[in-house]
């Protein structure tokens, strides 16, 4: 016990009730200013860039996570919508492009996404993708309403580990599916799928050609009558069995099939306009009684609300929680 006490009164004798740095922000080291800044939220860290170019140096510097992101072209603004967790949203608009295109390429930069929507249709943030030349990190991407134009270059500069990939085709698009299956993050997310799919062709290049790996899935909706038809048609020499619902396909590796399956039930029927349709990567083992015969969530993924029904994080996407000006 004497030993202990006597430590304890070494320690204190030698510790300092002074603080590390009894100094303000400006004459702190810049390896304790940068520890500061990992900690800020985004408006902190864009309140701070703009005190002087060595802070902006110092946030620019520093990646932000986000649980989701909203990058969007709405009327003649710019409009930014951030998430740092599933309920708190912060937003930041510009009606000067050039300052949107800007804080573009910076938060480009810097986040780290979990969620990540861009949706542009026009040539100037075409050009700002194209332009841009570091890497865009994001797990899960959904590129909405996005022209071929704008759906390559973002899907060339996104960083390795990209899970999943949502894209947008309504026919007026002329995407060229062969260029964008040779993009390895494309041929190694485990979930893509694309609205109003159309080239059924190209289907070869990432589940025959490039052997994906088992869990692997495609989803589409087709807006036209015969896209089941077609579908079986390309894959029709590599038939292993069939019904209304479900079509298994062979590959060239023995050892997995494709599981193609329509989306039936109460609300979207045999002769419904929209066609919905999963394909997947399964083992040649898997059994009949193995299929997942529900296919209201996955319908629900490609097309949120057909059913009527929002997630909190979809509904809370339209509310003005918290702007930054």
């Amino acid at each position: 016990m004497a030993s202990v006490i006597k430590n304890l009164a070494e320690m204190t004798e030698t510790s300092s009730t002074e603080p590390i740095y009894d100094t303000n922000w400006c004459n702190m080291p810049a390896e304790i200013k940068s520890k500061c800044i990992s900690k800020m939220m985004l408006k902190e860290r864009l309140s701070l860039r703009c005190t002087a170019k060595a802070e902006r140096s110092l946030v620019d510097c520093q990646k932000i996570g986000f649980y989701r992101g909203r990058i969007r072209k709405y009327a003649d603004r710019l409009v930014f919508s951030f998430y740092h967790d599933k309920s708190q949203m912060i937003r930041k608009r510009f009606r000067d492009t050039t300052k949107g295109y800007e804080f573009l390429n910076y938060i480009c930069k810097v986040g780290v996404f979990e969620n990540l929507m861009i949706a542009f249709d026009e040539s100037a943030a075409q050009k700002e993708f194209e332009k841009y030349t570091g890497e865009i990190t994001a797990k899960h991407v959904n590129l909405e309403y996005s022209t071929y134009e704008m759906v390559l270059p973002i899907l060339l500069k996104m960083k390795d580990g990209v899970e999943s990939i949502m894209m947008y085709d309504d026919g007026g698009i002329d995407y060229i599916f062969d260029e964008i299956l040779a993009i390895s993050n494309v041929q190694n997310a485990r979930y893509w799928h694309v609205q109003g799919y159309h080239a059924e062709d190209s289907l070869y290049k990432i589940w025959i050609d490039e052997d994906s790996k088992i869990g692997s899935t495609f989803q589409v909706f087709a807006n036209e009558n015969g896209s089941f038809n077609r579908l079986l048609m390309r894959f029709a020499d590599r038939l292993v069995s069939k019904d209304e619902r479900r079509v298994r396909i062979r590959t060239d590796n023995p050892d997995r099939h494709i599981l193609l399956e329509r989306g039936l039930d109460e609300t979207v029927g045999i002769d419904y306009y929209d066609q919905y349709f999963r394909l997947m990567m399964i083992s040649a083992e898997m059994k009949k009684s193995e299929y997942d015969d529900n296919c209201k969530e996955w319908i629900h993924k490609i097309r949120p609300g057909i059913y009527g029904e929002y997630s909190d994080l979809e509904y809370n996407l339209n509310k003005n929680d918290d702007f930054l000006k």
